[in-house]
């Protein structure tokens, strides 16, 4: 934890942590702070927040809120049912376009001083715990992909030296010219096969207005969709709070919540028109779903000044995506098309699949948080436990961030961290577990403060 008068960050890895703080020193804010860490996520984490994949922001800045959304879209070959693996689960990466539109709108240093601070950050990586135990467990997928051998190549052993060069190479060049990445660098990418020029070219992120409810004393809010932040609104309104936090009574009315959030969320979320008001309102009868689809892989960070607090993910979705790098770059694609299905979600070109990214910010009188978490198709039950701890239970961020969890496995069964009442359906884990790994940052009436989980290899830094 930190606890600040000028600004605080907190992400998955203690390197980048450091260097959104070394950005921040340079006369950056926030903005350039969160940036330059998430970049050097793709360099510690590159199996979870690699450059290949998607990005998503949430900026709170002169009492508004808006949402920067980097979901790539599918190319025009896109298969009516894309796999799991492999160079035809990908999509577009949205990653640079997303975080270079973040920084251009709402930075304040230059962005090649920005990538400069990355740069001389990822010169002195050391294997990160996360790294080395995904190398290890995703072995046989690296072997198959000519490009990911170069994971295969480095030191297994936590805290040793590394460099991965091909990204430098990239980083070094994405410095100058940050859009080359959807011209001259997608070359590599279309000379795969399946991916065309324009796919690239005609790719833009957006900004929008985020999605709220109100809940207690507090204000939620939300990415708008493709994302699925109404399912994790819809769950933070529909959890009945419980007498103990840690009780069997929070988890059965979690998981009733849950339920509704899915179906709503397996019913109605695709890239277009979805009725969120009238669900998030309860003009729509909600069915119930019968379980979330396991999915791992993610990373996020917060970052928070006097001025800005920023919520930011990114991820390839699976642990190295697609099973798919290029080699000049190195730049491990994302299977995010495999999350097309059929109905609304249905595949089309350049069209956005349902998407499990989210970030949040609750604004609770003087003070604005940022929160948020690994966590897939299980972060509604995950971001809603975090949102009351805060807002209902009225937890300090630490305990907040640090709290006992759970995710909804299906019908009535859970997997719990120790600390939690033990009950029918209940199956505890040890803490702390792998149940996603979260960061918190935010600005009081006369202080900042951040927190990094004990879950991740993270730290919380700042001034």
């Amino acid at each position: 934890m930190f606890l600040g008068r000028r600004f605080a960050i907190a992400s998955e890895s203690y390197l980048a942590s450091r260097a959104g703080f070394e950005a921040y020193k340079l006369g950056g804010n926030a903005v350039d702070a969160a940036v330059c860490a998430s970049i050097v996520l793709t360099y510690t984490l590159p199996h979870l927040g690699g450059v290949g994949g998607d990005f998503l922001a949430l900026v709170h800045r002169g009492g508004s809120v808006d949402a920067v959304l980097g979901l790539g879209w599918a190319p025009r070959r896109v298969p009516e049912r894309p796999p799991a693996r492999g160079l035809q689960s990908a999509v577009v990466p949205g990653y640079v376009a997303g975080l270079y539109e973040l920084h251009k709108r709402y930075g304040a240093l230059e962005w090649g001083r920005v990538v400069d601070v990355a740069l001389d950050a990822m010169a002195q990586a050391t294997m990160h715990p996360s790294l080395v135990s995904a190398i290890e467990k995703n072995e046989a997928l690296l072997r198959g992909d000519p490009g990911g051998r170069v994971y295969l190549e480095l030191p297994r052993r936590p805290g040793a030296p590394y460099r991965i060069e091909p990204l430098l190479r990239l980083w070094e060049r994405l410095r100058d010219d940050p859009l080359s990445f959807y011209d001259e660098v997608a070359e590599d990418i279309v000379a795969l096969g399946h991916f065309e020029p324009e796919d690239f070219k005609l790719y833009r992120p957006e900004v929008r207005r985020p999605i709220s409810v109100k809940l207690g004393d507090a204000v939620v809010y939300e990415a708008p969709p493709p994302s699925l932040g109404f399912a994790v609104l819809l769950a933070a309104k529909l959890a009945k709070p419980a007498a103990s936090p840690f009780s069997y009574e929070r988890i059965k009315n979690t998981v009733a919540a849950l339920k509704k959030a899915h179906w709503a969320r397996d019913r109605y979320l695709h890239d277009g028109d979805v009725p969120v008001d009238d669900l998030l309102s309860g003009k729509i009868e909600l069915g119930e779903a019968l379980r979330p689809a396991p999915t791992p892989g993610t990373t996020y960070l917060a970052a928070a000044d006097g001025g800005q607090v920023v919520s930011v993910i990114q991820s390839l979705y699976y642990p190295f995506g697609a099973g798919v790098t290029t080699a000049k770059y190195a730049i491990t694609l994302n299977n995010r098309a495999s999350d097309f299905t059929d109905g609304l979600n249905k595949a089309a070109p350049h069209k956005r699949p349902a998407h499990t990214l989210s970030a949040t910010v609750v604004e609770r009188g003087e003070e604005v948080y940022a929160l948020g978490a690994s966590a897939g198709h299980y972060r509604p039950a995950i971001y809603a436990q975090l949102i009351h701890n805060l807002v209902v239970y009225k937890m300090a961020p630490r305990d907040a961030v640090w709290a006992p969890r759970f995710i909804w496995l299906g019908g009535d069964e859970v997997q719990a961290e120790e600390g939690y009442e033990q009950g029918p359906g209940v199956h505890l884990v040890k803490y702390p577990s792998r149940l996603g790994v979260a960061a918190l940052a935010y600005k009081g009436l006369d202080h900042v403060g951040a927190v990094a989980d004990i879950r991740g290899d993270g730290i919380a830094i700042g001034i």
